[in-house]
């Protein structure tokens, strides 16, 4: 049979070479002894906690109730001790995490959760999809450890249950037109207070609220213009009314007016009647006593003139009389070279006989 041809084979032997491998090959395996233990000792008692993480220690065995399970004080970031097998070191992430409410596939992300936007009833009937950002932080890892475990149950069971809920419960009083309101403002103010203290009581802070879009049913312009018709006919119809109470209040005055003036006029003009019935009373009076007073003052001179007719002096008296009679009776011009009147002339004749 014959052998397969084989090819030489050469070595080079340097004596340097073969010192430095032997001393190199010993460094090595001394630096293996001191390494292997201390790998060891790195894996089963001392763990790493990234800058970005924190921890909570859960201890399996104990002699007293506090001193094994949850311990309370928060582990922080770096190398930490960690007995394998007798304790354990459970990290939560401590930076600002995300949770986003929203419909739209173009903000999706692998860093953060993301939701359907939360769908607010408002107090008119019309559904509104609320884009909402919500930023918070883990601050005590043993409430969220003792209560949703090691896991991101927090993050259901607190962030996204509650924000849903207190959405929809602080805007959904408000109406569908308000959302790009001033009212908005306080409602917002309001339910970042209201789940900033739900989170604390779970061990987590809120940062911040994000209310960022708002999206609208299809049919809420051409319902709102109805409604805003019916709001205009229900106002117009209201100021009619009102213009009609006022109308009748109005109507109520005149009327009312009317019957004061007409029965201020029947007083004035029966006060009018009395003062000229005593204007009347009073005039007759004074006439009444006007004429007894001539009346008297006639009989006085009657009186008066027949005692001066008894008295000296009547014979003249009466033919004084009797002349002016008889010129009072002649009608046409008399001439007479005398005059009748005079007394001097009179007084001069013999008296007559009787």
């Amino acid at each position: 049979m014959v052998e397969a041809f084989k090819s030489p084979r050469f070595r080079v032997n340097f004596p340097f070479l073969q010192k430095l491998q032997g001393r190199v090959g010993k460094l090595g395996f001394r630096l293996l002894l001191l390494l292997v233990p201390l790998v060891l000792l790195r894996a089963c008692v001392l763990t790493y906690i990234p800058p970005d993480s924190i921890g909570v220690r859960q201890v399996s065995y104990g002699l007293t109730e506090g001193s094994k399970g949850l311990q309370k004080e928060a582990v922080n970031p770096g190398y930490r001790r960690e007995i394998a097998g007798y304790e354990r070191i459970h990290t939560f992430p401590r930076d600002i995490q995300v949770v986003e409410f929203t419909n739209s596939p173009v903000e999706s992300s692998l860093v953060h959760r993301q939701m359907s936007a939360i769908n607010v009833p408002t107090v008119d009937g019309y559904p509104v999809d609320v884009d909402v950002t919500v930023l918070y932080r883990l601050i005590d890892p043993y409430k969220v450890a003792s209560k949703f475990g090691f896991s991101k149950g927090y993050e259901e069971s607190v962030v996204i249950r509650f924000t849903d809920f207190l959405v929809k419960r602080y805007l959904g009083e408000l109406r569908a037109e308000q959302f790009y309101h001033e009212a908005r403002l306080a409602r917002v103010l309001a339910l970042k207070a209201e789940l900033a203290r739900r989170m604390a009581q779970n061990g987590l802070k809120l940062v911040d609220v994000l209310i960022r879009q708002y999206d609208y049913p299809a049919t809420f312009q051409s319902l709102t213009e109805q409604k805003k018709i019916q709001d205009q006919k229900v106002l117009a119809n209201r100021e009619l009314t009102k213009q009609e109470e006022v109308q009748t209040r109005l109507n109520q005055v005149i009327a009312e007016g009317n019957n004061l003036i007409n029965v201020k006029t029947s007083e004035f003009n029966a006060q009018i009647t009395e003062i000229n019935a005593k204007k009347d009373l009073y005039e007759r009076q004074k006439h009444a006593e006007g004429d007894l007073l001539i009346k008297s003052a006639e009989a006085n001179g009657t009186e008066q003139v027949n005692r001066a007719l008894e008295g000296s002096g009547s014979a003249k008296l009466l033919k004084l009389r009797r002349g002016l009679a008889l010129l009072n009776g002649i009608k046409g011009p008399i001439y007479i070279n005398e005059d009748p009147t005079d007394l001097g002339k009179i007084s001069s004749d013999k008296p007559e006989k009787h």
